[in-house]
């Protein structure tokens, strides 16, 4: 009796200290910031490359979308006529959702943000998973467009992002590729 109560401890404390740690913010609800993760693709990038950032929450992710030159990122890439538009990601590996904010011309001198919300479903390969987005174009340059969708992303509300993209103009639904620069070894 007393092997099984010391081993039934023993798992009991093994089993408590693999489990994830989560806090509670000063509102009372977990905080699941390890969770998400962002990547971003940037103007010197070859297209369809993305540079990881790691681990993220939401004040760090508002504070990259904030360190992000989107009007001067824009116009070089508009008048170049390159296109290779900046694109900040996060991805919530616990729903498998991404959501993503780029740009795209709006009219002849303005841009707009596009909001992105994906499927990132894992495969074999960790380099190529599933992943499907649907584009959405915002028709405007306020920046508290996509922040109120990161802000909510971040609070897992997808009834709410789906609402909210249901009200701007569906650009396309299409695949997307996964490809990360990867880190040279000194």
């Amino acid at each position: 009796m007393k092997k099984t109560l010391f081993w039934t401890l023993i798992f009991s404390i093994f089993m408590f200290s693999c489990k994830e740690k989560k806090t509670e913010n000063s509102n009372g609800q977990e905080n699941m910031e390890n969770d998400f993760v962002s990547r971003i693709h940037t103007t010197d990038l070859e297209s369809d490359l993305y540079r990881l950032l790691g681990k993220t929450s939401l004040e760090k992710h508002i504070s990259d979308f904030e360190n992000v030159d989107w009007k001067g990122d824009y116009k070089k890439e508009f008048n170049s006529m390159e296109f290779n538009m900046p694109d900040l990601e996060v991805l919530s590996k616990n729903d498998s959702k991404y959501l993503s904010v780029s740009v795209a011309p709006n009219t002849e001198d303005s841009f707009q943000y596009v909001i992105g919300l994906g499927n990132h479903l894992e495969t074999d390969d960790p380099n190529n998973p599933n992943r499907t987005v649907e584009l959405y174009m915002t028709e405007s340059e306020n920046v508290e467009i996509p922040k109120k969708f990161i802000d909510l992303f971040f609070k897992r509300d997808f009834s709410k992002i789906k609402a909210g993209l249901q009200e701007l103009y569906l650009m396309d639904e299409i695949e997307d590729v996964y490809k990360n620069v990867v880190q040279q070894q000194l």
